[in-house]
């Protein structure tokens, strides 16, 4: 068990804190993006190998989207009348 928060600034992470078991290995991902100035979308659409550690990072950057695309309220009324639609 662990954690990761990972602080985003324009779609960039400025910064990213890991707690757990084996974080040493699993920041040096963070590092790079940081430095290379990455997009969150960049590590959300990386290919990782499953099931790892290593997961954990694009699984973060996958959490980011999460508001954004279901809290729309265009998204909700779609997702509304596409249940009424089907069973």
């Amino acid at each position: 068990m662990g954690l990761i928060k990972v602080v985003v600034l324009r779609g960039r992470p400025v910064g990213a804190t890991l707690v757990g078991p084996q974080a040493g290995e699993l920041i040096g991902l963070w590092a790079l993006a940081i430095s290379s100035r990455l997009k969150m979308s960049a590590i959300a659409g990386m290919v990782a190998p499953y099931p790892t550690l290593g997961e954990v990072s694009k699984r973060a950057a996958g959490a980011y989207f999460g508001p954004q695309l279901f809290d729309s309220p265009a998204l909700k009324r779609l997702v509304g009348l596409v249940q009424r639609w089907v069973p």
